[in-house]
């Protein structure tokens, strides 16, 4: 349709001869073919007439449908819903617009499928029936039959059935289904983005079931041994090959519907000696890891931020892991951001994120708690052991000069978890009290509170 535009565009002699000459060439796609001008009067028109519609729309009419003011006004390519046209038949329109060689609008040149009679959509499709009767069907974004190889099903709402409600909310996959008759059939659907289509293949299930049932049957009876270590080997390789894919499937759903954080993602490994599954469980890690570091990290630090701060707190209260926390706020702070500018405060930001990480165990996890604070979990330590890394850090950022030219000072907080604690925010209360002790002792010290 296209091209058709495009030679209609292009050469202003084109004629009900050429018009004639191309919808016989491609009587195979279309069942009829007209042009109109701009503001929808029919210029061109194959058949001349229409069966059934002698009086209707010829060259000259103006059409004034919906559908036609919709694609004068669209000036884009569509296909229209199943209408009813003037002939009486089930009509899809195909439109396309039409544009001259320096690109100014002309119209539009239309083509229509009969969707009661033979037409192209129909020929594809039925290539799909076999012996074993297996068939395809079409839905529109609607629910309606616009093809089934039963004729008399077409125009059909069938939009309350589970499977179809699932097709056109733009799903694929596959199902079992029992049929209008009660008849049962395995089926596979996809959407169609382009169309709003929904095309479902469906094979009754006898025609698997029977034979299987038999050769099961026969081949037990024969040799049962055998039987169980061809069984044994395909699940195994069935399993080899589907397990890795469920892995991510599940993972991806629990990703979206929990809210999955960056640790979860390190918890699926995946090993298959398939290249696709590999390559594919590859890309699905990293892009899922760049999109966990731009939820879950600090812009400006690089560290883990509050969301990521208060997952890990939660879950190791919710799984009674034991765990310590420190709590450190840099002393004086809006004093560095009104002597130096906010840009050396963020220098100053990085500093100690920096520091951060270079003096604590990758075991330990580093955190932006909220502007100039910022937060250490130790799992599986106790005060003393946070006592004395929030000790050598408080100590090494002291004695290091910092981005202002000289040492800055930090002041810290430091609790541990208790089985007593009735809620993950218990020990963060704890450590908070005893930053601000350090601070309102003098800051540049650190506080254990271990009530």
């Amino acid at each position: 349709m296209s091209t058709l535009a495009d030679i209609i565009g292009n050469d202003e002699e084109f004629t009900q001869k050429d018009l004639n000459y191309w919808l016989e060439a491609n009587k195979g796609y279309y069942n009829s073919l007209f042009t109109t001008d701009n503001k929808g009067y029919v210029q061109l028109m194959s058949p001349k007439i229409l069966t059934n519609n002698a009086n209707g729309v010829q060259p000259g009419t103006k059409i004034n449908s919906d559908l036609m003011k919709r694609a004068l006004e669209n000036k884009t390519p569509f296909i229209s819903e199943p209408y009813l046209a003037q002939t009486g038949n089930l009509v899809i329109l195909i439109s396309y617009p039409i544009f001259n060689d320096s690109d100014v609008y002309q119209g539009v040149v239309d083509g229509t499928l009969y969707l009661e009679t033979d037409n192209s959509l129909g020929r594809i499709l039925t290539t799909h029936e076999h012996l074993d009767e297996s068939s395809t069907f079409v839905v529109d974004s609607n629910g309606r039959i616009i093809y089934h190889p039963d004729a008399s099903r077409i125009n059909e709402n069938i939009a309350e059935h589970e499977l179809i409600q699932d097709v056109l909310e733009g799903n694929y996959g596959s199902a079992k289904i029992t049929n209008h008759k009660g008849e049962e059939y395995l089926s596979g659907y996809a959407f169609i983005n382009e169309t709003n289509w929904g095309i479902i293949s469906q094979t009754p299930t006898s025609v698997i079931q029977v034979p299987l049932h038999t050769l099961v049957q026969k081949i037990a009876l024969q040799s049962l041994p055998l039987l169980i270590i061809i069984i044994s080997f395909a699940w195994l390789v069935a399993f080899r090959i589907s397990n890795p894919i469920n892995k991510l499937a599940k993972f991806s759903k629990k990703a979206i519907t929990e809210k999955t954080t960056p640790a979860l993602v390190d918890q699926i490994n995946i090993h298959s000696n398939l290249y696709e599954v590999r390559q594919l469980y590859l890309h699905f890690r990293k892009h899922f890891q760049v999109l966990n570091s731009r939820i879950y990290r600090d812009g400006l630090s690089g560290l883990f931020n509050r969301l990521a701060f208060d997952y890990q707190i939660v879950t190791y209260f919710n799984q009674k892991i034991p765990h310590s926390l420190i709590l450190i706020d840099i002393d004086r702070f809006k004093r560095v951001n009104d002597q130096y500018g906010h840009p050396t405060g963020d220098e100053v930001i990085k500093f100690l994120a920096n520091t951060m990480q270079e003096v604590t165990r990758s075991t330990d996890q580093c955190f932006r708690y909220g502007g100039e604070e910022f937060a250490i979990i130790l799992k599986d330590d106790d005060e003393n052991d946070a006592y004395n890394l929030a000790e050598r850090l408080r100590t090494t950022i002291a004695e290091t000069n910092s981005p202002t030219g000289k040492p800055i000072t930090i002041s810290i907080g430091i609790s541990s978890s208790n089985i007593k604690d009735e809620d993950f925010e218990a020990i963060i209360d704890r450590a908070d009290t005893a930053l601000y002790q350090s601070k309102n002792e003098g800051r540049n010290r650190t506080t254990i509170n271990n009530e």
